[in-house]
């Protein structure tokens, strides 16, 4: 007979890192909704793009996907700082 799964180690271990990374992930939501601002208040006003802060963009978005699949449990990988922080490829870019 198979023990509950709450009697596992590893499912309290990975509650904790969930609990931690949905905190992290309300953060970087925070973020990227001010750089949202950011960016579009540049193009608002110069008409030009903001390639830094659209390449952070990208990068805190890319995070934010890795995050929500990982408290989705649709990935067992624990994002940032376990993993590399996300790169941006410019061809993905324009």
């Amino acid at each position: 007979m198979a023990k509950p799964s709450y009697t596992d180690q590893g499912f309290w271990l990975r509650l904790i890192y969930m609990v931690l990374y949905w905190l992290i992930l309300n953060i970087a939501l925070t973020v990227f909704g001010a750089l949202i601002v950011v960016v579009s208040l540049i193009r608002l006003l110069t008409s030009s793009k903001a390639e830094m802060l659209s390449g952070w963009l990208t990068s805190v978005s890319m995070f934010i996907r890795q995050a929500c699949r990982f408290l989705s449990f649709e990935d067992e990988e624990k994002p940032f700082p376990f993993q590399p922080w996300p790169k941006v490829n410019t061809d993905e870019q324009n």
